[in-house]
């Protein structure tokens, strides 16, 4: 099927409306129980999915993917079929709300924000990502000793971050202050690749829980 605006669809045969979605499942959550035994990640956010599926492609673990718009979550789907990868499930939902219904603790191995809170005006703040709370939920799905990776080209907002990170007593950084110049996980997303190829900064945060 092409890629098609999703205003030319009617109702009932608009691909993007049939996703998997979050908001289908009632009560808890168990990522077990949707990718099966071994090492899981999770992706807050993958957009055009280029970072989820290149980590699906160069890890043996399986990662699961959170993403607001239905179109992002067809798009990558198909991708990722076409590209013959199993061990990645992409799904529809406000991951804020998500993490909060996940159980049971220590379920992560790794869990990725990318480039997140692209809102500047003062009345989009309540939609931020990258929270206390948020960070409060990724901590207790996290293993001991799991990954915690931010990134971000926006200077204040890495600031921002940083702070969340390092106020929380179960998280301590990987290096330093908890800023490293690399992302050591062996798959980008298409916003880092953009920004290293204008000379941009990309702000990188790594933490680890306790």
């Amino acid at each position: 099927m092409t890629d098609r605006d999703s205003s030319t669809y009617t109702h009932n045969d608009n691909p993007y409306l049939h996703v998997a979605s979050f908001y289908d499942i009632q009560g808890e959550i168990d990522p077990r129980q949707l990718m099966g035994d071994g090492d899981l990640e999770l992706e807050i956010g993958f957009g055009r999915g280029q970072f989820i599926r290149e980590r699906a492609v160069n890890a043996s673990i399986k990662i699961l993917g959170i993403e607001t718009k239905r179109k992002l979550v067809y798009l990558c789907e198909q991708k990722a079929r076409l590209q013959k990868i199993e061990n990645l499930m992409v799904m529809h939902g406000d991951a804020r709300e998500v993490i909060a219904r996940m159980q049971p603790e220590g379920v992560f191995q790794s869990v990725f924000i990318h480039f997140p809170d692209p809102w500047w005006k003062a009345r989009h703040q309540k939609r931020k990502v990258v929270t206390d709370d948020v960070t409060e939920n990724v901590v207790r799905l996290l293993k001991p000793g799991g990954h915690y990776f931010v990134q971000t080209d926006v200077d204040f907002r890495a600031e921002e971050y940083l702070r969340i990170l390092q106020s929380n007593p179960a998280l301590e950084p990987v290096h330093g202050d908890g800023m490293t110049d690399e992302n050591m996980f062996n798959a980008r997303s298409s916003r880092e690749r953009r920004a290293m190829d204008l000379g941009m900064p990309v702000y990188r945060i790594l933490f680890k829980k306790k």
